[in-house]
């Protein structure tokens, strides 16, 4: 129920200032982003298969698509956000599609102002913007994880942005902190942050807190929201061409280890409204590489012209500041980052419990297991740990995955748990993932 609560008031704070009769405005941009998706889901077959065809697929998006900017819910809301909070109210989406497993994703963010200061210079600078904006943002990331299941990720939170005093028109430095929460397991963090944008690109450092502990995952699993801090640097090679890096350090596992992964990549946007991304991770926890197409469409509002620009021109970044700069949407804040392990299981001893520590591992590599009490233990509690055949189609087996050794662990008086680490056998033959299991008696 606490969850539920959670969600309803996040919600609440941008639909209750605009005073939006049924069908309320959240309920209205839920709306809007699921008829997207679905629209934009009929292009995919241009965009797939061995000869992927980017003109027409672009073209039949932007078709699809194209209904969203006088779509008579998109007008109602930012006129309403508009005429409530002043012109730089905005409804900011961004589609992306990626073939290689991810599907379909979106995001729709709603910049609410709360203050903007801002001015011309005189002279030579008479029409470069400077000054600072206060603004809330309230968003939802919709995504589909490796497993196949689709999640919400809401955030709401606040940025300030201003432009320096030193270089006025080129370069933008703002502060943020949001709370996230996914709606389906009711993983919960904050992420506090910096972000500039100036000559030669955007420069982003944030810290991602977790608040939950482990939630219900998939069928045997538990999962949780991990920490890190990222920092993230994209150069603009061209007016259309981008260097994209990023680095950070993340929770690893249960057992608090953490470790240094990022990635690097191209990204290409050769018309206001579509994007691509390749990138290529880095470090043994990163993940795979991606490609990716994104799609940005405006809410509301007449067509503006726009035209392809292909590889751009060499130029500098951030030359003209506009309001939009200062007011633009904070980034990175979409999916909430997750570990997940296997979920604790009885072993048929007064309450015993017996979990690994992680999901898994590599062949030759290290397993730990925690066996676990409800209750702090009356006195020394001697047990024997043993790895087994897991269950599946494919189970692990003994002498050739790993060494069929019992583990002796003592669960000390006064605590509720111990631990047991196993080293695997190399297992050079190994083609297909193998199913391990563990098994829990008392020490003889």
């Amino acid at each position: 129920m606490r969850r539920s609560r959670t969600s309803l008031a996040l919600a609440a704070v941008l639909v209750s200032p605009l005073a939006v009769p049924a069908p309320s405005l959240a309920a209205e941009a839920e709306a809007l982003a699921e008829w997207a998706f679905d629209r934009a889901g009929t292009c995919t077959t241009a965009l797939s298969g061995d000869a992927v065809d980017w003109a027409s697929g672009s073209r039949c998006i932007g078709d699809r698509l194209g209904g969203l900017l006088v779509d008579e819910a998109a007008r109602f809301m930012t006129e309403q956000g508009r005429g409530v909070f002043g012109e730089h109210f905005s409804l900011v989406h961004r589609m992306s599609w990626s073939p290689l497993g991810q599907g379909l994703a979106g995001e729709l963010d709603a910049v609410i102002p709360l203050a903007f200061r801002g001015g011309a210079h005189t002279g030579a600078d008479a029409d470069v913007l400077h000054g600072s904006a206060l603004f809330l943002q309230q968003g939802v990331t919709r995504w589909t994880d490796a497993h196949g299941f689709r999640r919400h990720d809401v955030r709401l939170g606040t940025a300030w942005r201003f432009t320096l005093p030193h270089f006025a028109g080129a370069d933008v430095v703002g502060a943020s902190a949001l709370v996230q929460e996914n709606v389906e397991r009711g993983h919960q963090r904050f992420v506090l942050g910096t972000d500039y944008a100036g000559r030669w690109g955007h420069a982003s450092l944030q810290h991602y807190l977790p608040t939950t502990e482990w939630r219900a995952g998939r069928s045997g699993y538990e999962e949780r929201a991990v920490g890190g801090t990222e920092l993230s640097v994209r150069f603009d090679l061209t007016t259309t061409v981008a260097l994209d890096t990023a680095m950070g350090r993340w929770e690893r596992d249960d057992a608090g280890r953490s470790g240094l992964d990022g990635r690097i990549g191209l990204g290409w946007k050769p018309h206001p409204y579509l994007r691509l991304d390749a990138r290529t991770g880095i470090g043994s926890g990163a993940d795979a590489g991606s490609f990716m197409l994104s799609l940005n469409v405006p809410f509301g509002g007449p067509r503006k012209r726009t035209r392809w620009e292909g590889l751009g021109t060499f130029a500098l970044a951030g030359d003209n500041t506009t309001a939009g700069d200062l007011f633009r949407p904070v980034e990175n804040v979409g999916r909430i980052r997750t570990i997940e392990r296997v979920a604790r299981q009885e072993t048929g001893m007064d309450g015993v419990t017996v979990r690994f520590l992680q999901s898994s591992a590599a062949s030759g590599g290290t397993v730990e297991v925690e066996v676990a009490l409800p209750a702090p233990a009356t006195e020394d509690m001697r047990l024997t740990v043993r790895l087994a055949p897991g269950g599946g189609d494919n189970p692990a087996v003994a002498g050739v995955d790993y060494v069929d050794e019992p583990a002796l662990v003592t669960i000390a008086r006064g605590a509720t748990s111990a631990r047991a680490t196993f080293r695997l056998l190399r297992n050079p033959a190994l083609g297909a993932n193998r199913m391990l299991g563990v098994t829990v008696a008392r020490a003889g």
